[in-house]
């Protein structure tokens, strides 16, 4: 009999052992909260009584093993007290000596262990707060939205520790009630999701299933139960912060208003206080941004303004409140469509747009705009109407230089008062959504119309209008009982107000060419004092499902204007796209998974003249050891461009092809490798390629170091030089609109250094050696409208003289006709040189949680030696050789709050 029981015993537990593990059923989850009576210790030692009690365990791999069941054993518990809600995991390992765990600064991303908790603490099923920890106690913290869109702006308040032993580690992390937002009530149900990270073999393990190919995070979540009698906290927190600094600007030697040399002292606060439960307030005083990153150097050879990130803490955190427009779909790629923003922040405190009415010698001219206060309002009202708000007032601004031995001040920035409010409906839990955005700027100028740098007629025209209002709508749908299928679109409309020279210059900048001869949809008005517009686009996009398929339709109005607050690069655009994919899933003896995609998409204008016409192919493939290839490739057709005369007429814009590829090792060793290629040609006989790298290498437990070379050259044979009137120049209404052929190198590289003493004590370095050469020949002129022909100076009869001025600079005489000399102009040689080496150093210090002292150097070096001429060695040594200016600063602030 005995034999026999334990016969069965055994089958049993052969057959159980041996039970078909089926994911589907870690879908749906649920985790509850124990109530405690006494606050943790939050010392990463799980020694309290919480730990004694059940756990939630039994995670499923989400990578590499899709659905498979975790390799090491993670237990979780949650806490809570009328304060905050207690975190404590233990990550069980059966090799516990190969825990990786890296001292970083905040919000790095480290190549180590990673244990992670998610709270959606609206239970709206699209946002979250994240809090993230390894083993070395480094953490980092990110906002989600969108359902599975990130924003690591966000730096909460909370307290996070760890321990390792023989049996794994643990961590253990206590976060603040006034770090969530959520609703009073009796009783609380909450989204959450836990996850794991294991280094050494890639794999993140999540509490819930995941298939690979769903969309969507948040709205997957487990549920969090059992909290009861909590209250959504005051939140009442105050930053004042004390600034000084001393410059060296050998630039500015010969300036008498420097005269090499520059000291402040300044002082400041942020304050941060909640309306209600859900509503936060931050509001900023004189703010100071010293410790921010400088922004990279470039060359922009376009007639299209350069986007810059924004980097400044106040601007950053919270931003995602205010995304328009992409909100639902996953997936919102734009195909040769420069999507419009009624918010751009870098807007606010910008450098004075205003230029003097002369070219003294010396001159005192702020390099930013003071921002003199502003205050931002994010959350909820309600279960499900998220809004945000900002305001923001700069000063206005003047510069002094002396005329004829007296001082002269001319304004540069009027005051400028910034408005805009965002609110959004989520309806059926996230399925449907709705939307809008306002924008408003008003200026006060005073009767005074600001000026802009000469243009290539050496014409200054007015540059700021006097008001500018925005509005959009924005929703979208998703569609299927699985939302399989997901609808997204927004319209906008947008009016802007000035004087007659301020409309009128509007309407043939960049953004708009109204002068185009051949436009017959859009028409100069030299009496408006306004002009307005609209855009907007919509798209469709498959969220689940192995087929992937993307389609969308957008349109720019040739009036619409956003640049008061927002961005807009160009206008007169209707553009369509449709692009069908497939994802592999299932991994192979070889392959983890891969995508690839075929793409077309066109543009007409608001003429209906194809101005762009492409179709293009990209995949992705990742291998089982974690290295991975991505390539793309395509061919655009021969167009009419309406821009590629600046206002001129339509010409032919030749066909050409186009390819990249990149590969990546593995990016969990202590040494990784990205590296890409670039290629391109043109029928016209332009060309292109580039090359670039980026290597990561960890040293140590806390030493990280990015090197990113790039280098890239280009042959294009219809660079924009200058227009010129000629009213005999029939053939192009009055016209010559002179090009050349530029061969242009770029060389630079990127360099990071992120060494953290401890966790709360970093020291962070950003340096970006750059040259870019360009080098002019063959100066022509278009011979005709719509066609690419061209007369080339010194053929058929036309001439051109190099000549050098008494400054000893070199410039050409042209007569395109080489008759009498009456439609003879000069052209400046337009060759160039330029060489940048910028950097900042930042020593941090967080004191106390949200308090820090900051050390901050600033590098900036430039050299324009040797114009079109490219020798790497003599360039770099010019380089290093030439005055460089540098500023120094130190930052104290201190967080009040609670």
């Amino acid at each position: 009999m005995k034999k026999i029981f334990i016969l069965i015993f055994c089958t049993t537990m052969v057959f159980a052992y041996n039970d078909p593990f089926d994911p589907n059923e870690y879908k749906q989850r649920d985790i509850h909260a124990v109530r405690i009576q006494t606050p943790l210790k939050v010392d990463g030692r799980l020694e309290e009584e919480l730990y004694r009690g059940p756990s939630a365990t039994d995670f499923i791999q989400y990578e590499p093993f899709n659905g498979a069941r975790a390799s090491q054993k993670t237990e979780l518990w949650i806490g809570y007290d009328d304060n905050a809600i207690y975190v404590g995991a233990r990550m069980w390992d059966t090799q516990p000596d190969s825990i990786v765990g890296r001292v970083g600064r905040r919000d790095a991303f480290l190549n180590a262990d990673i244990f992670e908790i998610i709270i959606d603490s609206y239970h709206d099923k699209r946002t979250g707060f994240s809090f993230q920890i390894n083993p070395a106690g480094s953490i980092r913290d990110e906002v989600y939205f969108n359902d599975s869109w990130t924003d690591d702006s966000w730096d909460g308040i909370w307290e996070g520790k760890t321990a390792i032993d023989d049996q794994g580690w643990t961590a253990e992390m206590r976060i603040p009630y006034s770090q969530l937002r959520f609703t009073d009530k009796e009783e609380y149900t909450w989204g959450i999701l836990p996850t794991r990270y294991i280094q050494r073999a890639g794999e993140w393990d999540y509490f819930c299933y995941f298939p690979l190919n769903e969309s969507g995070l948040m709205s997957r979540t487990a549920d969090l139960t059992n909290i009861r009698n909590i209250h959504p906290p005051q939140r009442r927190e105050i930053l004042p912060y004390v600034t000084t600094g001393f410059a060296e600007l050998p630039s500015q030697q010969a300036n008498v208003f420097v005269e090499g040399q520059k000291s402040n002292f300044d002082l400041g606060a942020d304050v941060k206080f909640g309306i209600g439960a859900n509503l936060t307030v931050d509001a900023t005083i004189n703010p100071d941004f010293g410790q921010v990153e400088v922004d990279p150097a470039s060359i922009n050879l376009s007639d299209r303004e350069t986007y810059y990130s924004e980097k400044r803490p106040f601007f950053l955190e919270g931003s995602s409140i205010f995304n328009f427009g992409n909100s639902g779909p996953t997936n919102n790629m734009n195909i040769n469509f420069s999507t419009p923003r009624f918010f751009y922040s870098r807007r606010i405190g910008r450098s004075p747009q205003g230029w003097v009415s002369t070219h003294p010698d010396s001159i005192d001219r702020p390099e930013a705009t003071r921002i003199l206060g502003a205050a931002k309002i994010s959350g909820k009202a309600g279960d499900d109407w998220s809004i945000g708000g900002l305001t923001a007032i700069t000063n206005r601004e003047y510069a002094h230089y002396y005329a004829d031995g007296e001082l002269i001040t001319e304004q540069v920035e009027p005051y400028t008062s910034y408005n805009l409010i965002r609110s959004q409906k989520e309806i059926k839990n996230g399925r449907y959504g709705l939307g809008f955005m306002g924008t408003y700027t008003k200026r006060f100028m005073d009767g005074i119309d600001l000026f802009g740098a000469l243009d290539d007629q050496h014409n200054s025209t007015s540059i700021l209008n006097e008001n500018g209002l925005g509005f959009g709508v924005d929703g979208w749908a998703f569609l299927g009982k699985d939302r399989d299928y997901a609808f997204g679109g927004w319209v906008g409309f947008t009016n802007v107000n000035g004087s007659v020279d301020r409309i009128f210059s509007l309407q043939q900048n960049p953004s708009h060419y109204f002068q185009r001869p051949d436009a017959d949809h859009v028409e100069l008005d030299s009496t408006a004092t306004s002009l307005s517009g609209h855009a907007g686009r919509v798209s469709l996009n498959k969220e689940n499902g192995n087929v992937s398929f993307n389609a969308a339709l957008g349109w720019i109005s040739p009036g619409f204007e956003s640049n008061d607050l927002g961005i807009t690069w160009t206008t007169d655009v209707i553009n369509k796209h449709i692009g069908v994919g497939y994802r592999w899933t299932e991994r192979g003896k070889y392959i983890h998974s891969a995508r690839s995609d075929v793409i077309y998409a066109t543009n007409h204008d608001f003429d209906r003249v194809k101005t762009a016409d492409v179709v293009f192919g990209m995949a992705n493939i990742r291998f089982v050891n974690f290295w991975s290839i991505n390539f793309d490739g395509g061919y655009a057709g021969e167009v009419l461009s309406n821009t590629a005369l600046r206002g001129g007429p339509r010409v032919i814009e030749s066909a050409g092809t186009f390819f990249s590829a990149g590969i990546n090792t593995d990016r969990r060793k202590d040494l990784s490798l990205y590296t890409s290629i670039s290629l391109g040609s043109e029928t016209d006989g332009g060309h292109d390629y580039g090359l670039s790298a980026e290597l990561n290498a960890k040293i140590g437990s806390r030493l990280n170091l990015t090197f990113g070379p790039n280098m890239y050259k280009s042959t294009d044979m219809t660079q924009y030089v200058r227009r010129v009137k000629d009213a005999a120049n029939t053939t192009m209404y009055g016209n010559r609109y002179v090009f050349a052929q530029i061969d242009y190198t770029e060389v630079g590289a990127e360099i990071r250094v992120d060494y953290p003493i401890t966790p709360r004590f970093t020291l962070q370095g950003y340096f970006q050696p750059f040259m870019g050469i360009g080098e002019y020949q063959g100066f022509k002129e278009y011979a005709a409208p719509e066609s690419d022909e061209f007369l080339v100076y010194g053929e058929n009869g036309s001439t051109i003289e190099e000549l050098t001025d008494t400054n000893g600079q070199t410039y050409y005489v042209v007569d395109p006709t080489g008759g009498s000399d009456e439609d003879s102009f000069n052209i400046y040689d337009p060759n160039f040189n330029q060489k940048s080496l910028v950097g900042t150093l930042v020593l941090r210090w967080e004191f106390s949680p949200g308090s820090a002292l900051y050390f901050v150097w600033t590098h900036n070096g430039y050299n324009g030696d040797n114009p079109g001429s490219f020798k790497l060695k003599r360039d770099f040594n010019d380089l290093l050789a030439s005055d460089a200016d540098d500023v120094f600063a130190l930052k104290l602030s201190y967080w009040f709050g609670g």
